[in-house]
């Protein structure tokens, strides 16, 4: 591992997509239904409107132009007589007075202004009036009344344009002579006024009722189902990038192959969550679960993977000394370990386990084994490594049935493979202790016995005892737990193994599978540095 330059971060495949959408499935849903929630009681808040909708049409006759020869009425640009009409709907208030009159209604004529809106369609030179109102028939009423006196405004202002002509004929025959009315002139005149007040008469402004408008049946606003709609699309683009933002912001390792390229060694194997009550806060001590494989036959396979990758690093030394740690505490190195020698020992070899964790001890809490003299007391020179180990019999860990043991142990009897050197009474100078020659000595002596040694450390973040005995050890294997231990540390401990020239082989992911519902940040806070190397009892 030493001299191993770090990797670049993967690009997110689609496997990390689908691997974010089942960890934080929780968050989009939780997002989508407060959507949906926000969208419909918006909906039932908002007063329910209503719609409706009358039609005109623009027909130009020419009237004037054809009696007189000259255009009276009107504007010559049909696209902006559309725009203007358009206007003069919602603006004009002799229209609002008219329809209030029509109407005999209670409004002000502002108010009934502000229910309309007209637009011109100049394609089909046609003005659409539409009022909204909270009273589906007020809505009817006031559109069918602005058509209607927009088509009487029209109109009063062609007959005023044609009365003002009219008036100016009738100005000039009174001017006349009485000398001068049987003239061609005043014949002329006189035939001008007649055309003119029968003009009058036929103006209509250029506008007419195409289509009144009906009573709704059913509000335009708010359209709660698709309200509803939107706040479920909007529910979900939030709830995903939500998700996928604290994803990102979220340190923890969740799968192997992230531990593989932040550790630039392979992942020897991936070890089931087996012991989840613990983690999910409902015990808040360490358990003896996960240890063994009597009542979790998962934890079988697992590590017949892990004892058969470790075959390829102990091709030159067939009595491989492997020392076990990890960055923090509670990230399974010390059950990696029982377990690790569990099968070795049941595949045939004989397994001798030492516990070199000083300060907090477990091997024999999770074994079971009693308070007797251990490493500390070898490493005092008060007792010979032979007079501190411990037998366990392998088979007691292995699943009920005699096909499963008789499987598990081929044809060689299992009854004296798996000894355990427990830690003995804690000293206050672990580090001197476990750096002394006396350390070699016995970790020399125990691997000619032994066809595999394997040690206990205490992680490797908080003390330097693993960085000590690695210089010992054939080489180190790594405990990990997955959505527990973070990117920052699997690069603390990198970088600090790296530095120490340490020879790790792999790791273990440990809590592969496991629920997203419990992430706790496990620490190590009972130990302590110099030489009170006590340590405090848990909450």
């Amino acid at each position: 591992m030493a001299n191993v330059e770090p990797e670049l971060q993967e690009p997110l495949g689609l496997e990390d997509y689908l691997r974010v959408v089942r960890e934080r499935a929780w968050i989009i849903v939780a997002a989508v239904i407060i959507g949906a929630l926000a969208a419909f009681a918006y909906s039932q808040s908002v007063t329910p409107l209503y719609s409706a909708s009358a039609s005109l049409v623009y027909e130009k006759t020419n009237l004037d132009t054809a009696l007189l020869g000259t255009q009276l009425t009107g504007e010559s640009n049909r696209l902006r007589t559309l725009e203007t009409a358009a206007a003069a709907v919602g603006q004009d208030v002799s229209i609002a007075e008219g329809v209030k009159t029509q109407l005999g209604s209670t409004e002000s004529a502002e108010a009934l202004s502000d229910m309309v809106s007209a637009r011109a369609d100049k394609d089909r030179d046609l003005i659409t009036i539409e009022a909204v109102s909270a009273d589906p028939g007020q809505a009817a009423g006031v559109a069918n009344a602005f058509a209607d006196q927009f088509v009487i405004y029209r109109q009063n202002a062609a007959r005023k344009t044609v009365a003002a002509a009219r008036d100016v004929v009738k100005e000039q025959l009174d001017a006349l002579k009485p000398s001068e009315l049987q003239g061609s002139y005043a014949l002329m005149l006189q035939e001008k006024y007649e055309t003119l007040r029968i003009l009058e008469s036929m103006q209509t402004g250029g506008f007419s009722v195409l289509s009144q408008a009906a009573v709704p049946q059913s509000p335009f606003t708010p359209r709660t189902t698709r309200n509803i709609l939107l706040g479920l699309l909007v529910g979900l683009v939030v709830g995903a990038g939500l998700a996928f933002l604290i994803d990102y912001l979220d340190k923890r390792v969740k799968d192997e192959r992230t531990l593989e390229n932040e550790l630039g060694v392979p992942v020897l194997a991936a070890i089931p969550d087996v012991d989840r009550r613990r983690r999910l806060g409902k015990d808040r001590g360490r358990s003896a679960a996960p240890v063994g494989f009597a009542t979790h036959r998962s934890l079988l396979e697992p590590f017949r993977t892990l004892r058969s990758s470790l075959q390829y690093f102990s091709v030159e030394n067939q009595r491989p000394v492997w020392l076990i740690t990890s960055a923090l505490s509670r990230e399974g190195k010390t059950v990696t370990t029982i377990n690790l020698a569990l099968s070795l020992a049941l595949s045939g070899k004989r397994v001798i386990v030492v516990e070199a964790d000083l300060r907090r001890p477990m091997v024999d809490t999770y074994l079971g084994l009693g308070a007797r003299e251990g490493l500390s007391d070898v490493l005092a020179g008060m007792k010979q490594p032979t007079e501190v180990l411990q037998l366990v019999k392998a088979t007691d860990y292995l699943p009920a049935g005699g096909q499963n043991r008789q499987a598990e142990m081929g044809s060689r009897p299992m009854h004296r493979n798996l000894y355990v050197m427990a830690s003995g009474p804690l000293p206050p100078n672990p580090a001197e202790l476990l750096s002394s020659a006396r350390m070699a000595k016995v970790v020399k002596e125990l691997a000619e016995t032994a066809d595999c040694v394997l040690i206990d450390t205490p992680p490797v973040l908080l003390v330097s005892d693993a960085l000590v005995l690695s210089k010992h050890v054939d080489g180190v294997i790594l405990a990990a737990r997955l959505n527990s231990t973070t990117r920052d540390e699997v690069r603390e401990m990198r970088s600090l193994l790296d530095r120490a020239g340490v020879r790790v082989i792999g790791t273990v992911a440990g809590g592969t599978k496991r629920g997203p519902g419990y992430y706790r940040k496990r620490g190590y806070g009972g130990y302590k540095y110099g030489y009170d190397y006590g340590y405090e009892a848990e909450e």
